[in-house]
C-alpha cells in the first residue's frame, strides 16, 4: 500500500502532466493590430534586416480574468484573433491559449496553439488521455503537421534546447521527488521545431512549428509475469507556429515575435491563484507549468515571473540614474540570466518610461513615438525619418 507521502508525490506528478487542450478560436477581431486605431506604417518598405513590430493584447474574455492575459509584438498592420479559451475534459488545464496574428492579405500568420497531452501503456488499463505514443518532440511535431496540413512535406527538424530550459529544470525536480517517494519515474523535457511545406489554394507555402514537450516513463514488474508493464505520458507546453508563402517566411521575424510574448503580471497572479486551488501539494508544479504554457514558446518559469513584472513596470520618472534604480547585483545577474535564456535584451523605453524586452539578435531598437510599436534593426545607422517614421532610439539596460 502506498504511503501518504507517496500518494502526495504522485498527485503532484500527475497534476504536472496535464496540459492545455484544443478548443475553438474566438471570432476575428475587426480592429487594427494595436486594438484601437490604425498605426502609422512606413512610407516605404523598411530595408532588409529591419522590422517594425506593434504591441497587441492577447485577451482573456473571463476564463481566468476578463483582462489582457499576455502581450506580443507582431508586424505592424497585421490583425489578431483569439486569446485565452476555456477547455474541458480529461488531461486538460481549465484554460488554453489559441491565438493568431495575420498579415493584411491573410497569407502569413503567427500563432500560439493549444497544447496537448497523450498517454500509452501496455497494461491494458483505460486512460482518458488520447492514446498516442509520441516519445519525442520530433515524433509529435511530425504527426501534428501531417494531421493539420494535407499533403505536407517535412523539410527539416532542429533541436531547440533554448525552448526547453525551464521545462528541463522542472522535469529534474519531478523525477527527484518521484524517486524519493519510491516511484521509478523517468522524466525528461526537450524543445524542437519543424520546418515544413504544403500547398494552400494553389500557393506553395512554408511553415515552422515549435514546441516544448515533457515526457514521463515508468516501468514496473508485471505481477502476472512476462513483459514488464510500461507507460508513457507526454504533454506539450509552450507551442507556436508560423506560415507564409514560399520565400516570405521570415524566421528572424518569427523569433522576434515569439520572444516578445510576456504574461501580464496581474493576470498571471489570478492564474496562479486558480491553479493553487488544485491543492497545496501541487502548487509549485502547476505554477511552473502555467508559466511555461503562457509564454507560448518563450522560455519562462515561475521563478522568473518577477523579472516579467519588473520588465513591464514603470521605472524612475526622472529618467536619471540607473534604469533599474536600486537593483542589487544578484538581481542584475538573475535578470541577465533570464535575458540570455529568452534571447532578449532589456531596453529603456523613454516614451512610456518603462522597460521593454526585445529580441537581442537585431542589436538596435527604436520606439515609434506616436504608437506602441518598435523598430528592430541590425543597422546601427538606421534613420527612421527616411521611412516617414517618428521614432526614438532605445538604450540597452546594462
Amino acid at each position: 500500500m502506498r504511503t501518504r507521502r507517496q500518494i502526495a508525490a504522485l498527485v503532484l506528478i500527475l497534476g504536472s502532466v496535464a496540459a492545455a487542450g484544443c478548443g475553438t478560436t474566438e471570432g476575428r477581431q475587426g480592429t487594427p493590430a494595436d486594438g484601437s486605431r490604425p498605426g502609422v506604417l512606413p512610407r516605404v518598405p523598411l530595408p532588409a534586416g529591419a522590422v517594425m513590430l506593434q504591441r497587441v493584447a492577447i485577451p482573456d474574455p473571463g476564463v481566468i480574468a476578463a483582462t489582457t492575459a499576455m502581450t506580443a509584438l507582431i508586424p505592424a498592420g497585421w490583425t489578431t484573433t483569439g486569446g485565452v479559451i476555456a477547455t474541458g475534459g480529461p488531461c486538460q488545464e481549465p484554460y488554453a491559449v489559441h491565438w493568431s496574428a495575420s498579415s493584411a492579405d491573410g497569407a502569413s500568420t503567427i500563432a500560439i496553439f493549444p497544447t496537448e497531452a497523450w498517454q500509452m501503456s501496455n497494461s491494458g488499463l483505460a486512460s482518458q488521455c488520447q492514446q498516442k505514443a509520441f516519445a519525442t518532440v520530433r515524433d509529435y511535431l511530425e504527426a501534428r503537421v501531417q494531421r493539420d496540413f494535407e499533403g505536407v512535406r517535412i523539410l527539416e527538424y532542429h533541436d531547440r534546447p533554448d525552448f526547453a530550459g525551464p521545462a528541463v529544470a522542472m522535469a529534474q525536480r519531478q523525477e527527484q521527488m518521484a524517486s524519493q517517494a519510491g516511484f521509478a519515474w523517468q522524466v525528461n523535457a526537450e524543445g524542437g521545431e519543424l520546418l515544413f511545406a504544403f500547398a494552400r489554394n494553389g500557393v506553395e507555402m512554408r511553415g515552422v512549428m515549435g514546441v516544448t514537450g515533457i515526457f514521463y516513463r515508468i516501468e514496473t514488474m508485471n505481477p502476472m509475469g512476462g513483459e514488464p508493464m510500461r507507460s508513457l505520458t507526454g504533454a506539450t507546453l509552450g507551442s507556436f507556429a508560423a506560415m507564409a508563402p514560399a520565400g516570405r517566411l521570415d524566421l528572424a521575424l518569427v523569433e522576434a515575435s515569439r520572444r516578445s510574448i510576456a504574461p501580464e503580471p496581474q493576470w498571471l497572479e489570478r492564474l496562479f491563484a486558480l491553479e493553487a486551488q488544485l491543492g497545496a501539494i501541487a502548487v509549485q508544479g502547476t505554477r511552473d507549468r502555467a508559466a511555461i504554457i503562457v509564454a507560448g514558446g518563450a522560455a519562462a518559469t515561475r521563478a522568473n515571473i518577477a523579472s516579467f513584472q519588473r520588465a513591464s513596470g514603470m521605472i524612475g520618472r526622472d529618467g536619471g540614474g540607473e534604469l533599474y534604480p536600486g537593483e542589487a547585483a544578484s538581481d542584475r545577474m538573475q535578470r541577465r540570466s533570464i535575458e540570455a535564456i529568452r534571447g532578449v535584451d532589456s531596453y529603456h523605453d523613454p516614451v512610456s518610461n518603462s522597460t521593454v524586452q526585445l529580441d537581442h539578435s537585431f542589436g538596435n531598437a527604436w520606439r515609434v513615438n506616436n504608437q506602441d510599436a518598435y523598430i528592430l534593426t541590425k543597422d546601427p545607422n538606421f534613420d527612421p525619418g527616411l521611412y516617414g517614421l517618428d521614432a526614438t532610439q532605445l538604450k540597452i539596460i546594462p
